[in-house]
């Protein structure tokens, strides 16, 4: 089975060909708010170091969020018109799943900590004991002050959300490891995918939707007229 994953959820523009859970070329552009211009030429690019044409692809997949607006509503209309184009199956990948994946074999819980501006975080717990990451902790939108007033110890950190909140290691800094493992590795949605489309099957291509779990700034300012 060949796989075309996407991830546009943070600054990168990353795009990854697999043959099931074997990655097989991936290139990867910083493209912070630049996402659009750059993923049809870099999904062109990726599919020649590949050997392959948009036409052998058998699944579509794609980090669905929390993370960039931008970002995962461009992956997600890609995904979308990819598929009914192709009339290939899709599936999605939550992002702080997939940087769980980063950090496996080990017994603490893990935290996947995505920054969330305004001093708060996209954060997930997961039990990564095993080679699959078990979500202990749904993901969900906390301040950092309770983030921290609730996590669990001892516990491995990692994401953007501890370089874009140092005080995160300062508060915890006895309690906790932290990793520089902060991006998310385009081979891990592809894992993640398959894995996904083994199990379930394809998901509704007309139900795929950017997983936000907070409003955008326009629905804010729109509610405060």
């Amino acid at each position: 089975m060949i796989i075309l994953a996407l991830d546009m959820s943070g600054n990168q523009c990353s795009i990854g060909i697999g043959q099931n859970q074997k990655i097989l070329a991936e290139s990867s552009t910083y493209a912070r708010m630049r996402h659009l211009p750059r993923v049809m030429p870099q999904i062109d690019n990726t599919l020649k170091q590949a050997d392959k044409t948009i036409h052998d692809i058998d699944l579509l997949c794609a980090v669905s969020g929390p993370g960039s607006w931008t970002g995962i509503r461009i992956a997600i209309t890609m995904l979308k018109t990819l598929g009914h184009v192709l009339s290939k199956p899709c599936v999605t990948v939550c992002s702080l799943t997939a940087l769980a994946y980063n950090m496996r074999f080990v017994q603490p819980t893990v935290y996947s900590l995505i920054d969330a501006a305004r001093k708060q975080v996209y954060c997930a717990g997961f039990d990564c004991q095993s080679a699959t990451p078990r979500i202990i902790e749904p993901a969900s939108l906390k301040t950092i002050d309770l983030f921290l007033k609730n996590i669990s110890e001892p516990a491995i950190l990692l994401g953007d959300a501890l370089n874009s909140y140092p005080d995160i290691a300062k508060k915890l800094k006895d309690s906790a490891l932290f990793d520089t493992s902060n991006r998310i590795l385009i081979s891990h949605v592809i894992e993640i995918g398959y894995q996904k489309f083994q199990a379930k099957g394809s998901e509704d291509i007309h139900s795929l939707s950017p997983v936000y779990l907070q409003k955008t700034d326009a629905e804010r300012n729109y509610h405060k007229q």
